[in-house]
């Protein structure tokens, strides 16, 4: 688990304060009813990869738990909630934040034919271009923005020493991927089941990283334009 080895190496060099925006863990598909996406939960693969994600996860004070409020996001805190605190850790139960849903995609019905029309790919490069109606789809630059502003914001309300996992999708991964930790989307355009992006403090000052950039320096006033 690449994000679980950060989280370890930072610890290890004295980091305490994590914030972990994490892809929900392995799930069912309908391919046949594709309208029911929302309601798509775990797989029972996917509740032990997350079970197993909880119990690896490195002793801290405290562990607190946020996700969307989708099924299959809540269910994954909840796995990984249960395998951290099976091994004596102390945990805070699930917040739903709606930061951490697909809440920017405000026409679901003609971004999906957009998706089967022009592919992944194809759809991210025009949505972070700003050639995709804001009728359709919130700017993906603003929103990459307002959900680092968000965990950074609770990073640093924490406990001296916490870890903060927040459960999210993968479009969610995707725009902050692109516009935070400036990976070219064409490169990076997987994000992995239980994949995380960690922003964590140090010497006073915050970070972002993941497993394919080193840490970079996250600067929330740059947002403020």
């Amino acid at each position: 688990m690449k994000t679980i080895e950060i989280l370890n190496r930072l610890q290890n060099e004295g980091v305490k304060k994590f914030s972990v925006l994490m892809r929900h863990s392995a799930r069912h598909y309908d391919e046949e009813h594709k309208e029911r996406e929302s309601l798509q939960w775990l797989t029972e693969d996917g509740k032990l990869y997350a079970h197993a994600f909880g119990e690896k996860i490195p002793p801290t004070p405290i562990v607190r738990f946020f996700s969307s409020m989708l099924g299959r996001c809540i269910e994954t805190a909840y796995q990984a909630d249960k395998g951290y605190t099976g091994l004596g850790g102390v945990t805070e139960s699930n917040t739903v934040v709606i930061e951490l849903a697909p809440f920017f995609v405000k026409d679901p019905q003609e971004i999906f034919k957009l998706h089967v029309e022009l592919g992944t790919s194809q759809l991210f490069k025009k949505w972070f271009a700003g050639k995709i109606s804001s009728d359709l789809v919130g700017r993906s630059d603003k929103v990459a923005e307002d959900m680092s502003k968000r965990l950074a914001g609770l990073l640093q309300a924490g406990p001296e020493a916490h870890i903060d996992i927040s459960v999210s999708h993968d479009w969610n991964l995707f725009m902050i991927k692109h516009h935070v930790l400036k990976l070219v989307h064409e490169k990076a355009i997987q994000v992995e089941y239980l994949e995380g992006i960690i922003i964590f403090e140090k010497d006073n000052s915050l970070f972002i990283t993941n497993h394919e950039t080193d840490p970079l320096p996250l600067d929330l006033t740059q947002f403020q334009a």
